[in-house]
């Protein structure tokens, strides 16, 4: 059952990516003309230049209404979240070495900077544009990447706080537990609360969204 999760969870995550790249590939690729269509100027279909329809803006209504309905399944699945990282900082920093904690010590006020940013940007009354919309819907899936693609976290600590190859296990060994209760956790929540967890903290600014 978990490994069937795990590669449908993989599948999301590849699509997400896919589609967020794509996006940023049209935005930012030199935009050259189609060629025309063979015998194109003979048909009686749309211009051979003719535009795709774009995709449809974010329903912000219907997300913060799904995102009330929910809230407190979503807020208990952050909560839970918060648990399980904050079981692997204490594990990770039960076996460095005063220099390995200060770096490690480093990174954590990079992160609690970061989550300071983004309770500043929760605090906002603008309503969020139809990008940043689709951006915070996106973010739990690479978050979800970095816990179950255990490789991923644990390259990246052996390489920022120098672990030897004893410590380098003990980390695994933290990760391998956590992935394990994250993958129980998802199967007991309902999917939105993954989806949403980012949003949720914004609710307040998903009126209209801004093209």
């Amino acid at each position: 059952m978990k490994q069937r999760l795990l590669i449908a969870l993989l599948t999301i995550i590849v699509l997400g990516a896919g589609y967020a790249g794509g996006v940023w590939t049209e935005r930012h690729s030199c935009k050259v003309p189609p060629a025309p269509a063979l015998l194109g100027e003979l048909s009686s279909k749309a211009a051979p230049n003719a535009k795709p329809n774009p995709m449809p803006p974010p329903n912000a209504a219907a997300l913060a209404a799904e995102i009330e309905r929910l809230r407190p399944q979503i807020e208990k699945f952050r909560a839970r979240i918060e648990e399980l990282d904050e079981d692997v900082d204490r594990g990770i920093e039960a076996i460095l070495t005063p220099a390995q904690r200060d770096l490690y010590e480093v990174e954590r006020k990079k992160h609690a900077e970061s989550v300071a940013k983004s309770a500043a940007e929760s605090a906002l009354k603008t309503p969020l544009t139809s990008e940043e919309i689709a951006n915070l819907q996106q973010r739990p899936l690479y978050k979800l990447l970095w816990i179950v693609v255990v490789p991923l976290r644990l390259d990246s600590t052996t390489r920022d706080l120098k672990l030897d190859d004893a410590q380098r296990e003990k980390v695994r060994e933290l990760l391998r537990v956590r992935r394990e209760k994250f993958l129980q956790l998802v199967d007991s929540s309902p999917p939105p609360s993954l989806m949403l967890s980012r949003l949720a903290p914004v609710a307040q600014r998903l009126g209209e969204p801004k093209k």
